[in-house]
């Protein structure tokens, strides 16, 4: 009689611990807000090519399985910076506890020796054909992570559980310009076709030198395509490559005196000898026209990035990026509907454990989506 007992209290609290798992993995039970405590963090090379590394960030004791990705790349003027920066330290955690995966990589700069070498990558925005491949450089990365997570999907067995349909792509500053470059730029013909006429043949040459408009950083034979874009305070060299097809949804973040990075269309810097680049401001009006999905919260006055150094402004910008995540996610419950549509009555067991085939008593019943119904007869 123990063991029937026993039987039943383990069957009991599996399929109670199944029916609650499944609820969890609900829209309306995660996203929006943070409801894990703690999340864990795995470093991993997305990258064998340039041994270039990622960190992960999971939520603990979740166990979805088809959970929206956003992957984000740091600032640092395609000069400095890691995966280790605050800003992306901190929205990684909060998407994390918030029970999305999030990812913040390392990508190569300008100053890296695949790119111009640590000398002329200083000064890389004096000069047209060094842009170019520093952009390129950095937007095929990013690119080459993205297919990480569909590569594991399919020969892993999704071991982080993503929903490779929903991969968002953000960042901060230098960070922020890798979205729109891979959303915006859809071949190696409007890559080329959107630079002056003197960068034309080096980006051509460039780009089938190096994998196309995909690049050769990794992980070949998946898709680099992103369903959403977090943009803070980045930018795109040239508007001209935003069009009608474009419909990624994008959400801006950006200071009206930012003069590291233009918040209309101007120089890099603010220096009149330094390439040109369009940001947010000059990207909103066109795509809304379009009649993409967007938002822009605009920091009246202040300058580049001021969420860095402002704790109340970093605050600001994490709910508001947030926000339009969580309305702009395709919250798939079929999976839960179908479980719920297959219900089947297992087998009825009485207080004691037993197996019963009466109605009489106090009778458990057990279903075959996890839940359990009691009942007196």
């Amino acid at each position: 009689m123990k063991y029937y007992t026993t039987l039943f209290t383990c069957a009991f609290l599996v399929s109670f611990q199944l029916s609650a798992q499944s609820l969890d993995c609900l829209c309306e039970s995660r996203y929006q807000t943070e409801v894990f405590s703690s999340v864990n963090v795995e470093t991993v090379t997305y990258s064998d090519v340039y041994n270039l590394q990622m960190d992960i960030y999971t939520p603990n004791d979740d166990n979805c399985s088809n959970r929206p990705l956003i992957i984000l790349a740091h600032g640092g003027s395609f000069i400095g910076g890691s995966k280790t920066n605050p800003t992306m330290v901190d929205l990684c955690e909060t998407f994390a506890k918030r029970g999305y995966v999030a990812a913040s990589i390392n990508y190569r700069l300008a100053t890296s020796s695949t790119v111009l070498g640590p000398f002329s990558g200083l000064f890389w925005m004096t000069d047209l054909e060094n842009g170019i491949k520093v952009i390129y450089s950095a937007m095929t990365d990013a690119k080459a992570a993205v297919r990480f997570f569909r590569k594991n999907f399919i020969e892993s067995d999704n071991s982080y559980g993503i929903d490779q349909n929903q991969i968002w792509m953000g960042g901060n500053s230098a960070g922020a310009c890798l979205g729109p470059h891979m959303s915006y730029v859809n071949s190696l013909d409007e890559f080329v076709s959107g630079i002056d006429v003197s960068g034309q043949d080096y980006a051509l040459s460039l780009a089938n030198d190096n994998g196309g408009i995909d690049g050769n950083s990794g992980n070949a034979g998946y898709s680099s395509e992103i369903s959403g874009m977090i943009n803070l305070a980045g930018a795109l060299h040239t508007i001209n490559w935003v069009d009608e097809s474009d419909t990624t949804p994008i959400v801006s973040c950006h200071g009206t005196e930012d003069e590291t990075v233009p918040d209309e269309c101007g120089t890099i810097l603010n220096s009149p000898t330094n390439l040109t680049a369009c940001g947010s401001m000059a990207i909103h009006p066109i795509i809304s026209n379009y009649g993409v999905e967007n938002d822009l919260l605009i920091y009246e006055g202040e300058a580049h990035c001021p969420w860095d150094g402002n704790a109340l402004y970093k605050q600001q910008m994490i709910d508001f990026v947030t926000s339009f995540v969580y309305n702009n996610i395709q919250c798939d419950q079929t999976y839960i509907e179908e479980i719920y549509s297959e219900k089947k009555l297992l087998y009825n067991v009485d207080m004691l454990g037993r197996v019963s085939s009466s109605n009489r008593g106090f009778i458990f019943s057990v279903y075959s989506d996890g839940t359990v119904n009691k009942k007196i007869y």
